[in-house]
């Protein structure tokens, strides 16, 4: 809802009689202030228009955090594995390299002068494992040897490369997706205070044209010999004309639980215990708060489902369904799975919205931006 159509002044509809007397004597409670409030207005749809923007990018990032966080954990299963070979490399090379040491102090005790050459030229067992006329002079079990410590050393030094890369790539990766939240929460900041201000500002111009028009209201009955409750009651009105207060919302339909006898329906009806819950970036517990995929797979994990923290991935383990066939359970994507919800019947999702909102249920008819529907079991 627009946040002009979202203000109202309270009604005055009872001094309508009163207020055109006002202004056919030409008075005037304020035509600058109007004229703000008409600027601040137009200035608040303007910034409220941006946030919406700037939450769908926080939306967005989120999942790509998500998906981010993904890939980070395979690449961290990956070091694991790789380090596994490395200490395997490192242990084997050992062996050898003591194989080779005790192979050299055989040859020095047997008073091999040819290998004795080659074991007081050289600087160290890589040096002499380097030199091609020792490997000729080795007997075949040796060659071996000085063979394996030649693959053993040069695989160690292969994965301690391939090592230092991911954690590079992993490092780049948490730095570049922490600067595109600060970037995207800044301006989201920036935005909301803004409106906060503009808001601030309205309400303001908005009490001071009530309390001069009221002020107004009370002296023009007082110039007629009558009260201004009595005015009132005469232009046919009622208490709210007089600072009284009105119903502006309604209280909402009751939202009935979806039938809980399939694994869809079970994890929709959990989700709706949720109600209420902040939105929170890359969130997945209700103790934590919930982002759209954290809430979907939240809810699916309380009935032994398990399904990855991201909207697009989720999306990509389900079975398409149609919307006109959706039932209670099925995941409903939107804007290209940068935002996904549960169905829980009656046209309705229940979904972790956005940032500054909370767990609620919404309308599909109220999305244009629906990219399709699954169903996970």
């Amino acid at each position: 809802m627009s946040y002009v159509r979202s203000l109202r002044l309270r009604p005055v509809a009872a001094l309508l009689a009163l207020v055109a007397v006002a202004a056919l004597a030409g008075l005037d409670p304020g035509a600058a202030r109007a004229d703000r409030l008409a600027e601040a207005l137009a200035e608040a749809d303007r910034v409220e228009a941006e946030l919406q923007g700037l939450n769908d990018q926080v939306a967005a990032a989120a999942e790509a955090y998500n998906a981010a966080q993904i890939e980070l954990d395979r690449t961290n299963a990956a070091i694991a594995e790789n380090r596994r070979i490395l200490d395997a490399s490192k242990s084997n090379l050992r062996v050898s390299r003591r194989e080779l040491e005790q192979m050299l102090v055989d040859a020095y005790r047997r008073g091999d002068p040819d290998l004795l050459a080659f074991l007081l030229a050289a600087d160290s067992i890589d040096e002499l494992v380097d030199q091609s006329r020792f490997m000729q002079r080795v007997t075949v079990h040796a060659g071996q040897i000085v063979r394996d410590v030649r693959r053993y050393t040069r695989q160690v030094k292969e994965t301690e490369r391939a090592l230092e890369a991911e954690q590079a790539d992993r490092q780049a990766a948490l730095a570049a997706r922490a600067d595109e939240e600060a970037a995207v929460r800044g301006a989201l900041a920036e935005r909301q205070d803004l409106l906060a201000s503009l808001s601030g500002e309205i309400s303001a111009i908005i009490q001071r044209r009530e309390a001069a028009r009221r002020a107004e209201a009370e002296r023009l009955a007082a110039a007629a010999g009558i009260t201004l409750e009595e005015a009132v009651a005469v232009a046919g009105g009622d208490d709210i004309a007089l600072g009284g207060s009105a119903d502006l919302g309604s209280a909402g339909a009751v939202i009935e639980a979806p039938p809980s006898s399939t694994v869809g329906g079970s994890a929709a009806s959990i989700a709706l215990g949720a109600l209420g819950i902040p939105y929170v970036w890359a969130g997945s517990s209700p103790e934590g708060g919930f982002d759209c995929s954290g809430l979907i797979m939240w809810a699916y994990a309380q009935v032994g489902v398990s399904l990855p923290h991201n909207a697009a991935a989720i999306y990509g383990t389900g079975t398409p369904v149609p919307l006109e066939a959706l039932e209670p359970g099925d995941i409903i994507s939107f804007r290209g799975s940068g935002h996904a919800g549960i169905y829980i019947g009656g046209g309705q999702y229940v979904h972790a919205s956005q940032t500054g909102d909370v767990v609620k249920v919404s309308s599909l008819s109220d999305r244009s931006d629906i990219d399709g529907a699954v169903r996970v079991s």
